[in-house]
């Protein structure tokens, strides 16, 4: 028996036969590979990995979800690579869901049927450019997705984007999981709040009608505008935007204060100076290099508003800060190094960022968040003994080497930088948070004419739990955020931010994750002179040494085999 295995023996020690089952275990690994889901994103956004989110989101279905992806197979070549990473994407989402959710992909390009359902779920073919060499084409394609829960349904007409994949899957459920088309949500009207229009030729600094109309609303329903001089809160409101500053009547202090006191709560971003442009128009012509762009100066009604606010435990200053070291480049290309073309970092954009920690690493606020954008931010000021029940927390930060300006403040680049900033006391508090039962801002003081007695509360119920975001800037999602220059910005970091805020407040968190993950402002990050020095010999001579070593240890070895 053992003469009959002998050849085989003999065979195995060849090392083509070794080669050839290396090879054959590649392939049988690389076979079983492919088919598995063992895709990983080493990037540092991690943009093409799915978040907690999907798995949070899945757990809490109570029937199947139907995802029918409806992708054309005969895309240019350009598309393709994309839309294989999206559509494996899909297939994890559909392993994450432990069963509760049925991925179904449908071919409009080779089947009429699959085309036929397409139309019937409401998805259009989009037109792709095609660039050849001397030539373009177009060329139409499906590349939408519909959602189907219970009796409900929710259509995504381009779902092309790898890394906007499972934050759209996850709106599209939480769109159909949302019962009545109470969002619970009001934006505060008063003389001087930020414009709600819809987008539009008015659209600019001073409007927050994109973020209002093209996201709030498309994601948690009707958002009504809620006027505190016209009579009491509608039942049902949990949340209040106050976008801008403002005087309150008593009357109006009375209602806004009971609605905090009773549990609600209350996102300011409060505007402290009022500007003056100079021939800018709204569209933010101070950022052109200008020298007589404009200028800043203390907004009227901010006594008005800190005299209500200041109760809380919150003082927005009249004030701007600069952060030379956390802010955005923007504006034209200059010469920011001999030799080395860039745009100038604008001082009065903050960028804070988890990595320096001018964000928060422990609040539930901040904690997903890599960057935020904060335009012509005030500081603030915290008096935690005003409400000594509630927990007031700094969110939010500048570098330490900035300086706050008051008064008048120039805002063009090039009067900028005719004055150098000198730090003077940062890091600055730029954002905060209370939470905990309130004390009301009428507890000693009368009650405005017309009040009835037995509804006013002096401090919250045990069971409530009010909250107050406040922010020293307006412009956090205002509309001249989405131009072309910052709209990557606007829609991946400042607008996921807020509403994640929103979510917090009313105690949901289950898509901070995925709509958190592409928040991160990639910055290049300067080298210091002595890191350059020692790349530029190791180009000059690393490959040289590197290649005498290797002949000086050959030649040697060659010496030692020569027989004596």
């Amino acid at each position: 028996m053992k003469e009959l295995w002998n050849p085989l023996f003999e065979i195995s020690k060849s090392r083509s036969f070794l080669a050839l089952n290396a090879f054959l275990c590649f392939l049988l690994v690389n076979a079983i590979v492919s088919e598995a889901n063992c895709k990983k994103d080493l990037s540092r956004s991690k943009r093409f990995e799915l978040t907690s989110s999907t798995r949070k989101l899945a757990s809490a279905l109570d029937s199947t979800l139907y995802i029918d992806a409806f992708y054309s197979s005969k895309v240019p070549g350009e598309y393709k690579a994309r839309l294989e990473l999206t559509q494996q994407i899909l297939k994890e989402i559909e392993s994450a869901g432990n069963g509760k959710i049925l991925l179904r992909f449908y071919d409009p390009d080779t089947s009429l049927e699959d085309a036929r359902k397409a139309a019937d779920s409401g998805i259009e073919p989009q037109i792709l450019q095609k660039a050849e060499r001397g030539s373009a084409s177009v060329k139409q394609a499906y590349l939408g997705v519909s959602l189907r829960l219970g009796s409900k349904t929710e259509v995504i007409p381009v779902a092309f984007f790898a890394e906007q994949i499972e934050y759209q899957i996850l709106s599209g459920i939480r769109k159909m999981s949302r019962s009545g088309s109470d969002s619970g949500i009001g934006v505060l009207k008063t003389d001087s709040s930020l414009g709600t229009q819809a987008p539009g030729p008015g659209t600019g600094k001073d409007t927050i009608g994109i973020f209002l109309h093209q996201v709030l609303e498309t994601t948690v329903g009707e958002v009504p505008e809620i006027d505190p001089e016209k009579g009491d809160f509608p039942d049902g409101l949990e949340t209040l935007l106050w976008v801008g500053s403002g005087s309150l009547s008593e009357a109006a202090k009375y209602r806004l204060d009971q609605f905090l006191v009773k549990g609600g709560n209350l996102i300011l971003l409060g505007k402290a100076m009022e500007f003056r442009m100079e021939g800018a128009g709204n569209r933010m012509g101070i950022l052109t290099g200008g020298t007589e762009a404009g200028a800043a100066y203390r907004h009227p009604r901010l006594g008005d508003l800190n005299s209500f606010l200041e109760h809380y435990g919150i003082r927005i200053h009249s004030n701007l800060v600069l952060d030379p070291d956390h802010s955005l480049p923007m504006g034209p290309l200059v010469e920011v190094e001999p030799g080395i073309l860039g745009r100038a970092p604008y001082p009065l954009w903050i960028v804070s960022g988890k990595k320096d920690r001018t964000l928060a690493v422990d609040s539930d606020y901040t904690k997903e968040q890599e960057n935020l954008l904060l335009p012509w931010c005030s500081s603030l000021e915290l008096i935690p003994d005003r409400q000594p029940n509630a927990k007031l927390t700094p969110l939010v930060f500048s570098g330490e080497e900035a300086e706050i300006r008051s008064d008048q403040v120039m805002l063009g680049e090039k009067q900028l930088s005719r004055i150098p900033i000198r730090p003077n006391g940062g890091p600055f508090v730029l954002g905060a948070i209370l939470e905990g039962p309130l004390l009301s801002y009428f507890h000693e003081k009368a009650l405005p004419k017309g009040t009835r007695r037995e509804s006013f509360l002096t401090r919250s119920p045990k069971d409530k739990i009010p909250k107050i975001l406040a922010f020293g800037t307006p412009y956090l999602v205002s509309d001249i955020l989405a131009f072309p220059e910052y709209g990557d910005i606007f829609r991946d970091t400042n607008i996921p931010f807020l509403l994640n805020s929103i979510d917090f407040m009313e105690g949901d968190s289950d898509l901070s994750a995925v709509r958190s993950k592409q928040s991160l402002i990639l910055k290049m990050d300067p080298i210091s002179v002595g890191t350059e020095n020692l790349i530029s010999i190791l180009n000059i001579f690393g490959v040289p040494v590197i290649l005498s070593l290797y002949a000086t240890l050959r030649i040697a070895r060659r010496r030692r085999m020569q027989p004596k």
